[in-house]
């Protein structure tokens, strides 16, 4: 049975993962607290439609809630008209605002963080090391978001595939399928996800990046 586990950070944020999480290998060496209180994620059977992206309501919880629901969701990027790539999310992380000092937001609002304080669903990109970037999720709260941290490829294996070599200048095409989106930022290099996308509405049908059911 699928086992959803919480682990609370040191800095404040909270760490949720499915324990049977199949990306290509087997769950990554980490201790976690099973919580059995935790009803098990029921995963999608048939492939992701546009018709059940999810609307403003489901975002609008607190960062905790939000990032355990988003287990077992699915993350889609519009290529064009006629393509799309797509990845179940398996591991989350929630920062809790103010108060969280692992969250950007705990210093002060500042114009780097106001996604943060936008309305939940809204789309917070920020940068590290300079090249790299991570895909973060506003949530009900002041200054709350849920991190996605690793996602596993469902369609657009070739595609991943070519943006990643495309945005590296290096050949990725041997790359493992369990390596393409299995951390904050390789998702991100995956799924073409920069600057460009933040403060997008994940909820907006217009939307070239949403989440399924």
């Amino acid at each position: 049975m699928s086992i959803t586990t919480f682990q609370k950070m040191s800095n404040s944020s909270i760490y949720f993962k499915k324990l049977n999480a199949k990306v290509g290998e087997p769950p990554r060496k980490r201790k976690c607290k099973s919580v059995p209180h935790l009803l098990p994620v029921v995963l999608p059977s048939s492939p992701p439609s546009i018709k059940t992206r999810l609307g403003n309501e489901f975002f609008h919880q607190e960062s905790s809630l939000l990032a355990n629901a988003l287990l077992g969701k699915v993350l889609v990027r519009q290529i064009n008209d006629e393509e799309h790539i797509c990845g179940r999310i398996v591991e989350t992380e929630a920062y809790l605002g103010m108060v969280d000092k692992a969250a950007h937001s705990s210093c002060k609002r500042s114009v780097r963080t106001e996604p943060m304080f936008m309305k939940p669903g809204t789309v917070y990109v920020f940068s590290i090391y300079g090249m790299y970037h991570c895909f973060n999720i506003s949530s009900g709260g002041d200054g709350t978001a849920v991190l996605l941290r690793a996602i596993e490829p469902l369609s657009g294996l070739e595609r991943m595939q070519q943006i990643r070599s495309e945005s590296q200048k290096k050949s990725c095409h041997r790359l493992p399928t369990h390596q393409l989106c299995n951390g904050p930022s390789k998702l991100c290099l995956s799924f073409g996800i920069t600057k460009e996308l933040n403060k997008v509405d994940l909820a907006d049908p217009s939307s070239i990046i949403w989440i399924e059911d």
